[in-house]
């Protein structure tokens, strides 16, 4: 019987977390993923109470067990060792050196202005820059089908009003995804350069290791999660994007 509660409740739990996430588009993600986790704990549930009767429930309900504890190990790997608990980042100064900066693209609000998330990354860029004069940005983004404008325009407009010098930022306004933002950037940089992408914490370690598979190096600069509200669901977005990377062969 305290198997069934155990279950029970950890669905009950996902459900309460995860419905408010469904409300506000940067998490919105993270919403799903815990509504997905509450449906196969739902699951494991009616499994444990019809194995008595059903040797097919008896089985399910083991190999149920079995993928949980799978998705919890690989959860736990992924965000202590491969995203890691925290990252310094008020310190431009450490950052590492660079000729080009490659600051990923984020949402653009309907106003035109940065999400929050991007705004970060605009402020890392910033930052860096001005602790580095002889660099440059590359700012990337297109425009998605929500957007009223490429996420590169919007960061050009928010960093030069907020003090960098425009011609020191270059656009890269065709890419949708991390993929696309550092193929389409390595285009635009001379041969040799230094390189160096900006991203928020959460992203850094996937956005690093495309920066190393391009033949860019592997440095980064972390930009801060905006909310504390947030930590949990975009971390549930980057294990599912960081395990499609391992499963496919590109990690």
């Amino acid at each position: 019987m305290k198997k069934y509660r155990v279950w029970i409740g950890l669905a009950v739990l996902c459900v309460i977390v995860g419905v408010p996430q469904l409300t506000w588009k940067p998490s919105r993600f993270g919403g799903i993923f815990l509504l997905a986790l509450a449906v196969g704990c739902t699951g494991e549930w009616l499994m444990l109470r019809g194995r008595e009767k059903y040797r097919a429930c008896r089985v399910l309900s083991r190999a149920g067990q079995m993928l949980f504890g799978l998705f919890v190990l690989t959860f736990a790997l992924v965000q202590v060792c491969i995203i890691g608990v925290s990252f310094e980042e008020n310190d431009p100064s450490a950052a590492p050196k660079a000729d080009y900066y490659l600051t990923l693209g984020a949402l653009v609000n309907p106003d035109g202005q940065p999400s929050a998330a991007l705004a970060a990354r605009c402020d890392a860029a910033i930052g860096v820059l001005n602790a580095n004069p002889e660099s440059r940005a590359i700012l990337c983004g297109g425009q998605g089908g929500d957007e009223p404008r490429t996420e590169a325009e919007a960061m050009r407009d928010y960093m030069t009003a907020h003090g960098a010098d425009p011609a020191r930022l270059i656009l890269e306004d065709a890419s949708s995804t991390t993929i696309e933002n550092i193929a389409n950037a390595k285009k635009l940089l001379p041969e040799g350069a230094a390189v160096a992408v900006i991203t928020n914490d959460y992203h850094l370690a996937r956005a690093r290791r495309l920066l190393a598979h391009a033949g860019l190096g592997d440095a980064g600069v972390p930009a801060k999660t905006p909310y504390p509200g947030q930590w949990a669901a975009v971390r549930c977005r980057e294990y599912c994007s960081i395990m499609g990377l391992m499963l496919t062969g590109r990690w």
